[in-house]
C-alpha cells in the first residue's frame, strides 16, 4: 500500500550570509516525508541536516522553494498562521531541554494548551497519560532543577505530544544525556511511532539512527542515500546496525 506524504519539499534552498558571503546549506532539494514512517536525517557536520528539519518545520524561514504540509504550502504562511499551524500539528524535542525553569513537571506539559479550545478535562487526562507512559507521575509536581537529563527529555518529551502532532521533530533528542538515559529516549520514540506518530529525527548517533525505519542522508545541502528499513526491532538490532553502519561508510561518514 502506498504511504501517505505528510511533507514534500520542492527546489527547496537555504542559505545564509556570513562575512558578506553567502553560504548555500540546503540545494535545490526535492523530498518526501510519510506519514507513519520514522524518518532519520545523517550527514557529517555542516552537511544541513539541522538547517533542513527547522526549514521543513516551519521554524525557519526558507530562502527559495517550497515545502507542503498535509498538501499545503506553508512556506509563505504568515507568522501568525505558521504559530498557529506549530502549536495545533507540529512536536518539538531537541538536544537543549528548553523546560521553563519557575514551573512545575505538570505546567511546563500544560503551557502549549493555552488559549487552546481544547476541554480542560480532556487536558488533564492526556498529561496524567503522558505522565504514566512516561514513568513520571510521581514526579508532576517536581520542577526542571529537581530532576535528572533523563528525566527532564522525557517531560520535554510529554509537551511535545500534548496536543497531539502529526509529526514529531527531534533534533538530537540524545546528544546531552548518557547511555542509558538515551536509551529510555529512543524507547520512547519507538514505542510512540509503533503506536503510528510520525517522527522526523536529526541525529549523528548510529544507536538512535538505527530506531528509524528510513535513514536519509545528506552531503553538502544535497540528498546523497535514501535508506529503507523495516520497523525496529530489538532482536534483531545488531544486524540493523550492521546494515545501517554499512550504508553510512559508503556515503563517507
Amino acid at each position: 500500500m502506498k504511504k501517505k506524504v505528510i511533507i514534500k519539499t520542492e527546489i527547496l534552498c537555504k542559505s545564509f550570509v556570513s562575512d558578506g558571503e553567502i553560504n548555500n546549506v540546503i540545494k535545490n532539494l526535492d523530498m518526501e516525508i510519510y506519514e507513519g514512517d520514522f524518518t532519520v536525517i545523517m550527514g557529517s557536520s555542516g552537511s544541513g541536516k539541522s538547517t533542513l528539519l527547522y526549514s521543513i518545520s516551519g521554524m525557519d524561514e526558507v530562502t527559495t522553494g517550497k515545502v507542503l504540509f498535509e498538501n499545503q504550502y506553508i512556506t509563505n504562511l504568515k507568522e501568525k498562521d505558521m504559530a498557529k499551524l506549530r502549536k495545533e500539528k507540529l512536536g518539538f524535542v531537541f538536544q537543549g531541554i528548553h523546560l521553563i525553569p519557575n514551573l512545575t513537571v505538570y505546567e511546563n506539559i500544560l503551557s502549549p494548551t493555552y488559549k487552546t479550545k481544547v476541554i480542560r478535562k480532556e487536558i488533564e487526562d492526556k498529561i496524567d497519560s503522558l505522565l504514566e507512559k512516561m514513568h513520571l507521575s510521581m514526579q508532576k509536581k517536581k520542577f526542571p532543577n529537581q530532576m535528572s537529563g533523563g528525566e527532564k527529555q522525557r517531560v520535554a518529551i510529554c509537551r511535545a505530544l500534548i496536543n497531539n502532532p502529526k509529526v514529531l521533530f527531534a533534533d538530537e533528542p540524545t546528544g546531552s544525556l548518557n547511555s542509558s538515559q538515551g536509551k529510555d529516549v529512543l524507547d520512547i520514540f519507538t514505542n510512540i511511532n509503533l503506536e503510528g506518530q510520525s517522527v522526523v529525527m536529526v541525529t549523528h548517533d548510529l544507536k538512535a539512527a538505527i530506531r528509524g525505519n528510513r535513514i536519509i542522508y545528506l552531503k553538502d545541502g544535497r540528498i546523497d542515500g535514501d535508506l529503507q528499513l523495516d520497523e525496529y526491532d530489538i532482536s534483531n538490532s545488531k544486524d540493523r546496525e550492521e546494515v545501517v553502519f554499512k550504508f553510512l561508510s559508503e556515503k563517507g561518514w
